[in-house]
């Protein structure tokens, strides 16, 4: 099913790009299979990676228990802002389009709840926001 012609996409510039994303996944995860969703989808991650290929940065992502990657094309300012976040979160969402296209992703911070101490005055040394 890895076949382009089998997929049941056109040859359109995304088609191309996402075969060949799999592609350089398949040279650094062999064990990564693709598993074509032409409505999209979402879904918690459960392994990424960052690839760099023609001048371009990719984050491409498994989704938890399932057979679907997905990517986002990031710039240098994306990678120094946010790759400590994406490799220190415990969960990720991911949201992406039908050329797997990543279109809005959420880390899912863990955060331990203790009413009976009182919360120390000082900002977050890790806060960041982003604008999608």
């Amino acid at each position: 099913m890895d076949d382009p012609k089998q997929l049941g996409y056109g040859y359109e510039p995304e088609d191309k790009l996402l075969i060949e994303i799999q592609g350089c996944v398949k040279q650094c995860k062999p064990k990564w299979v693709f598993c074509p969703c032409p409505q999209g989808g979402k879904g918690l991650i459960e392994d990424s990676i960052f690839i760099v290929r023609r001048h371009k940065i990719f984050w491409v992502v498994q989704l938890c228990k399932s057979d679907v990657i997905a990517y986002k094309e990031v710039s240098p300012q994306f990678m120094d802002i946010f790759s400590e976040v994406i490799v220190g979160s415990p969960r990720i969402f991911v949201e992406f389009d039908r050329c797997h296209r990543i279109t809005e992703w959420i880390t899912i911070q863990d955060k331990e709840c203790c009413p009976d101490k009182p919360p120390h005055c000082k900002p977050p040394v890790n806060y960041y926001q982003a604008d999608f």
